[in-house]
């Protein structure tokens, strides 16, 4: 595999997974990685009404635990580079954009993700926000959500899983990336006038969902546009999921033009062969 490092993936300290650091540490190291990031959620201000069984927001964390724990497993793994990342939400509200900014300026991150989890305090992992609704305008108002968010707060290494809500139609089929070239453009160009990555997530591959995010041909527009910068990140949950499809999406890349892919150690960009 010439792929040899993960950095975008899961643990317990998610509330969406139950895997212990060291299962998903151990997992990579069985697999061959070289090396992985750490990049749990903490996503500020999410709305407890989207967090079915939670009486509080559980998309919140304590860092210096975190850190902790992270620092005691690399003691005991050397033979594998174990990156502090984190993935935050990104949302326009002011109060989200200041904790944000604090978060990344009081904390040695190697890595900071910036997602987009909802539209207009919604989340479009639950088949109800879909209902009665018209998903292509559904999806040009999550494009059009991560630029103002971008515009908003900028403080981040990679955009993570650019076209996440798609992962989440009722058909799939009728998204067509082309159709929202003209906001996907200028997203893509901000991440490269802004020297951020544009990571490519697998997770779509593993669940069944058909495609990488983003889609192999915003992709392939990204490097029409100039773009050269990208991370590449499983969004393991569960150690099975781990560097998911990471063989077949390093031929797909060279293809396409691709020579390198990063990841960041300190927030600096590491250039790795693919």
């Amino acid at each position: 595999m010439s792929i040899l490092y993960d950095i975008h993936l899961h643990t317990s300290f998610s509330p969406d997974s139950t895997a212990p650091l060291r299962e998903q540490i151990n997992s990579a190291i069985n697999l061959g990685l070289k090396g992985i990031c750490i990049s749990d959620h903490m996503d500020y201000l999410f709305p407890v009404e989207e967090c079915p069984g939670y009486d509080k927001n559980p998309f919140i964390f304590d860092v210096d635990k975190y850190f902790d724990e992270i620092t005691n497993e690399r003691k005991s793994h050397v033979n594998i580079e174990i990156l502090k990342g984190i993935e935050i939400g990104l949302q326009t509200d002011t109060d989200v954009v200041n904790y944000n900014t604090r978060l990344v300026n009081n904390n040695d991150f190697d890595e900071v993700i910036g997602s987009i989890h909802l539209i207009d305090k919604k989340d479009p992992y639950y088949p109800a926000f879909w209902e009665e609704k018209n998903p292509k305008d559904l999806l040009k108002k999550y494009f059009e959500i991560t630029l103002d968010n971008l515009n908003a707060f900028s403080d981040i290494d990679t955009l993570g899983h650019l076209d996440y809500a798609t992962r989440y139609l009722p058909d799939v089929s009728v998204y067509d990336p082309k159709e929202y070239m003209e906001i996907t453009d200028e997203i893509m160009r901000f991440l490269i006038k802004n020297d951020i990555a544009m990571e490519i997530n697998t997770s779509g591959l593993k669940k069944g969902y058909g495609s990488t995010n983003p889609h192999p041909v915003l992709i392939k527009r990204y490097f029409e546009l100039g773009g050269t910068l990208i991370t590449i990140g499983s969004d393991a949950h569960s150690p099975d999921t781990l560097a998911f499809g990471f063989e077949e999406l390093s031929k797909e890349l060279i293809s396409y033009g691709f020579k390198e892919y990063t990841i960041f150690r300190s927030r600096k960009p590491i250039h790795l062969s693919l």
